[in-house]
């Protein structure tokens, strides 16, 4: 898999999207440990419908006890774009290094 570089937040939500499918059909899993980094999803994941007329359906599950989170494939690039613009600034560095780790996974990285 070629690695795809683009500049810090500019991913293509298209691409985010063909990828997940790509490499995680049944959804992107995450299991959180941390209290910060579980803070950011959190505060990403709780907005509903965002200015992008885009949410977290019920598609995607979250559990806060386990820490387990499984992110449907055409809603992934909904919760990066939300852990890059729309944190708050007590937990932008957790958002964003979770948005670093998530992409490269996929293959992306953001420079």
């Amino acid at each position: 898999m070629a690695q795809r570089t683009f500049t810090l937040g500019t991913t293509p939500p298209e691409l985010i999207t063909a990828l997940c499918r790509e490499q995680c059909p049944d959804g992107y899993p995450m299991t959180i440990r941390g209290a910060s980094e579980w803070r950011a999803i959190a505060e990403a994941w709780n907005q509903g419908i965002d200015s992008h007329l885009e949410a977290l359906t019920e598609r995607s599950s979250a559990d806060a006890h386990s820490g387990e989170i499984n992110v449907h494939p055409d809603e992934l690039h909904v919760l990066l774009r939300r852990l890059f613009d729309d944190c708050s600034e007590s937990n932008q560095d957790e958002a964003w290094s979770l948005r670093s780790g998530i992409l490269s996974t996929l293959g992306v990285e953001e420079i």
